[in-house]
């Protein structure tokens, strides 16, 4: 699991969905960040959406 306390808005990052987003706001606690989804290859969230994600549902970095 990626440690996402120290990640800054800006960073995108790969869900284990497929999903490529940005970070918006990092709440801080190594759990939660807030991301604008820029993709969503299954469908499960559309792009320009703004959605809660949980530390367990990343992936990892996605490339800038």
């Amino acid at each position: 699991m990626l440690n996402i306390m120290h990640l800054e808005a800006g960073r995108r990052l790969e869900l284990r969905s497929g999903a490529i987003g940005e970070i918006v706001e990092n709440m801080g606690d190594g759990i939660w960040v807030q991301l604008r989804i820029l993709s969503a290859p299954r469908g499960d969230f559309a792009a320009g959406d703004e959605e809660l994600i949980h530390c367990e549902d990343i992936k990892d970095l996605a490339p800038d």
